[in-house]
């Protein structure tokens, strides 16, 4: 059985829930940013692990595509700078995407509040998903591949965050419409709206709560069967 490519943080951290404000309709909101517990590496075929993620999702809202926002890990002081995308009515379905517009603001540097303390910093990404309608109760899914960053170290990570409605699968190799396997956890963050972008403000981000998640303090790659 092929493994998933994780980022694995046990240590003591806070608990970091965004309170953005997007601009128009939420068609669909899985959870906020962590950004100190885990990610799924979303580095496509090619990649150093070769992996893509498909989240299925049922849409809360109808309408056209707006945005599409989500939590993202890189290495210390590297810059998410694009990522490849899909939304469709299966798993790995619909046309793979080269994101436009796509945009990044910084969450959390390593080491800071609410980000982990090993090497990686958190950005909340974005792109436009122009085009794209949606009807209310239907299920979708959106796959993210290939993303890229300011070294081309092609280590960046889709934030997992704590349990939602999403279902999550994982690809490995060539994508394969309707293929992949059972990720083993519930979801990504991500929010998609029918509206315009809006930038995050590092002050809109509030610090509910700390908790401990664990007692080692090493960030490792954790292959999950």
């Amino acid at each position: 059985m092929k493994h998933i490519a994780t980022l694995s943080l046990l240590t003591i951290l806070c608990l970091a829930l965004g309170t953005t404000a997007f601009a128009g309709t939420t068609i669909f909101g899985e959870g906020p940013v962590l950004g100190g517990d885990n990610a799924l590496f979303i580095d496509g075929n090619g990649g150093p692990f070769s992996q893509s993620i498909s989240d299925g999702f049922v849409a809360a809202a109808g309408g056209g595509g707006g945005e599409v926002y989500f939590g993202e890990w890189v290495l210390a002081g590297d810059t998410p700078t694009g990522v490849t995308w899909a939304i469709g009515n299966n798993n790995f379905s619909g046309t793979l995407t080269a994101a436009a517009g796509f945009g990044t603001t910084l969450y959390c540097s390593s080491g800071g509040s609410g980000c982990d303390g090993y090497g990686y910093d958190v950005y909340i990404s974005h792109f436009s998903i122009s085009g794209t309608s949606f009807t209310a109760g239907d299920t979708y899914w959106l796959t993210l591949t290939n993303a890229t960053d300011s070294q081309g170290t092609d280590f960046n990570g889709w934030d997992l965050t704590a349990p939602g409605p999403a279902t999550c699968d994982v690809e490995h190799g060539a994508i394969v419409p309707g293929g992949g396997a059972a990720c083993g956890f519930q979801g990504e963050s991500f929010t998609i709206t029918n509206g315009g972008v809006t930038t995050p403000e590092p002050s809109s981000i509030l610090l509910l709560g700390s908790g401990i998640l664990g007692l080692a303090g090493v960030l490792r790659r954790k292959l999950t069967r």
